[in-house]
């Protein structure tokens, strides 16, 4: 672990989202441009498990408007048997106001409660996991802790099923 912990926000909570198969896909196209409030509402931190000198590359092509706070790679993963671990314990954030928006269940192990799994985007039409995240974003206010609004929207299995009314 690199030891590098990003700016606190005070105003905003965090959402960490992966990279590789949840914010992209090695065909597609930057993320659709209604995700865009989530990065001003929410501090935006990619956390990825790829290497720095990809990642970084993909990250500025797709960051055209500032949107992505942080950037953390690899390094600030924990690697357990051969698995990359993103830690959120190790970001120097509130538990209880952060999410990770992940594909790989490997990677929120320590913090599963902070956890909203999604599908791994693989650029077909018919994906609708980010209106899933759009619907989790623009109602979750009404919550102190996130982890109950991941709990309340998502369940305790971890699917991605919005529930009807909050």
């Amino acid at each position: 672990m690199s030891g590098y912990h990003p700016l606190i926000s005070p105003d905003k909570r965090t959402v960490f989202l992966d990279l590789d198969e949840t914010l992209i896909h090695s065909k597609a196209d930057p993320p659709p441009q209604k995700f865009d409030f989530v990065g001003a509402k929410y501090e935006v931190v990619v956390f990825t498990a790829g290497l720095k000198e990809y990642a970084s590359l993909v990250l500025d092509r797709i960051d055209t408007k500032g949107l992505i706070s942080h950037r953390l790679y690899r390094d600030s993963c924990k690697e357990i048997d051969g698995k990359y671990v993103k830690d959120l314990s190790e970001m120097g954030r509130d538990l209880g106001r952060v999410v990770i928006v992940d594909d790989n269940p490997n990677s929120y192990n320590y913090q599963p409660k902070n956890a909203i799994p999604v599908k791994p985007f693989i650029d077909d039409l018919g994906d609708s996991e980010l209106e899933k995240l759009v619907a989790f974003f623009e109602r979750c206010d009404c919550f102190e802790d996130m982890r109950d609004a991941v709990k309340e929207y998502f369940g305790s299995e971890g699917d991605l099923e919005v529930q009807e009314e909050v």
